[in-house]
């Protein structure tokens, strides 16, 4: 069931789900355009103590620092075949990161790696509210 969430809740699930994963853990966030996939990364990374996080506009991946260790976002919204995931390299990634989150995992097809956690964002009524609903 999708739980309704102000921004001040969306920062309050990222930090609860932060403290949560282990080690190398996957989150998939899946969602149309809009909906708070990237918002909710950036809130991960606060939690964190990361560096801000940016919008994956022009690059597919990037790395955050932060004392735990590197925290990857990817986005494949813009990949047109699965077969192009291959260039990101999921299983290094998953190597040398603390956490790997996956924005539209499923363009990426069966070469994203399964989520620990999986949470999918829609729209609301109200301009600074998103559904999340927690899947995984």
């Amino acid at each position: 069931m999708a739980e309704r969430l102000s921004l001040s809740g969306l920062e309050q699930r990222a930090g609860d789900l932060w403290r949560d994963l282990r080690t190398g853990a996957v989150v998939w966030l899946t969602g149309d355009l809009g909906t708070g996939k990237t918002t909710f990364v950036q809130a991960v990374c606060r939690a964190a103590g990361a560096e801000r996080a940016r919008s994956p506009t022009f690059a597919l991946v990037h790395e955050y620092v932060s004392a735990h260790g590197p925290i990857f976002h990817v986005d494949c919204y813009r990949l047109r075949d699965p077969v192009e995931a291959v260039d990101l390299d999921f299983p290094g990634l998953l190597r040398h990161g603390r956490l790997l989150m996956i924005e539209w995992p499923e363009r990426a097809g069966d070469l994203a790696p399964e989520p620990d956690a999986h949470l999918h964002f829609a729209h609301a009524e109200e301009e600074d509210v998103r559904f999340v609903e927690r899947i995984r």
